[in-house]
């Protein structure tokens, strides 16, 4: 209900033409980064087409042209109030990027509406002597550029920018409205409210981190101080899973060093090479526990004890029955030694 008042106040105020319910320092804005900003056309009767346009209102310039009272398109808005006959148009989330001229009106096609042009300058921030430390601290990234905004009273004189105090370094200064130095440049605006000096500095690098100061040299000596950090952006870390080669013989310095690579070989080539080695290594550990085997049984029989004594015989069993050796005792063998065993009691 509020804002339907606001707006009928207005209206109201605004019956003798459009030109008469701007303020001098309406068709010029400044607005500062990630903020929103709003205008109102007024005096423009309903018709087919309701338009919202930047700078020279064609191709992707044209933001929005809808038939609707109401439309969106991203970040672009309009509302369109019959009663009223005002046509509000909008813009969220400002970027540096939407610093512009633009159009809003009402027509029968886009080359016959009736516009209300207006500015629109974006800025990094918008200070003033009231401004808070937070909003005093500015960060940035190394070959960016960065533009201020210093709103002073209305005064007049010359205006400056320095590094610091202006009675070290001052950068650039000028009585009029533009200045240049390097990569250093003022603009001035003088408005019905509040001047507005824009300060910017381009092409930044870490050694440009320090204090500033916007000064308007008047009987009052206005300044603001801001403070710029250039620092390096961080980027995230990233990790990328590597192949691993299972074979060592897929590592090759001399084909790295020339830069030709192997194909990768898939495990299961090596599989039957992995068993026969396998199966190689148990054949021979298992063929020298077998000969230790052997060489203890040819010992023959052992005795404990003297020849009264109990005789114990070992036998070992352990030996393979085509052992050559072993097939040439039998009882017909002249060695009897490990065929028959007489002990005299």
């Amino acid at each position: 209900m509020s804002v339907r008042l606001s707006l009928f106040c207005f209206f109201f105020l605004c019956l003798q033409g459009a030109e008469s319910c701007y303020t001098a320092d309406a068709f010029s804005n400044y607005k500062a980064t990630g903020e929103n900003f709003s205008f109102l056309c007024i005096h423009h009767s309903p018709k087919t087409w309701k338009i919202f346009c930047k700078d020279d209102c064609e191709g992707e310039n044209v933001l929005i042209k809808t038939r609707e009272d109401k439309a969106q398109s991203g970040r672009f808005s309009t509302d369109y109030k019959r009663e009223l006959q005002i046509l509000k148009v909008a813009i969220t989330h400002l970027t540096k990027s939407d610093s512009g001229q633009y159009r809003c009106g009402t027509g029968t096609s886009l080359s016959s509406a009736s516009f209300t042009e207006f500015g629109l300058r974006v800025t990094d921030v918008m200070l003033d002597e009231t401004s808070n430390p937070e909003q005093k601290h500015l960060s940035a990234e190394p070959g960016s550029s960065i533009t201020v905004a210093c709103s002073f009273p209305p005064s007049g004189g010359t205006k400056y920018f320095c590094r610091g105090p202006c009675d070290e370094i001052t950068l650039v200064q000028t009585d009029g409205e533009t200045a240049q130095s390097g990569k250093y440049s003022i603009e001035y605006e003088k408005r019905y409210f509040k001047d507005i000096l824009l300060v910017t500095i381009t092409e930044l690098t870490q050694s440009d981190s320090g204090q500033y100061r916007c000064y308007q040299d008047t009987t009052k000596n206005s300044y603001i101080d801001f403070n710029i950090t250039v620092t390096q952006a961080v980027q995230p870390l990233t990790f990328t899973p590597a192949t691993i080669q299972t074979s060592a013989a897929s590592y090759q310095p001399a084909q790295l060093q020339s830069g030709i690579t192997n194909p990768p070989v898939s495990f299961s080539h090596y599989v039957p090479l992995i068993v026969g080695v396998s199966l190689a290594g148990i054949a021979v550990l298992l063929s020298a526990s077998l000969v230790a085997s052997c060489r203890r049984t040819r010992r023959g029989l052992k005795t404990r004890g003297g020849l009264n004594d109990s005789v114990e015989i070992i036998i070992y069993e352990n030996c393979s029955a085509e052992d050559p050796t072993y097939q040439s005792l039998n009882p017909a063998s002249k060695d009897q030694i490990y065929s028959e065993l007489t002990l005299d009691k």
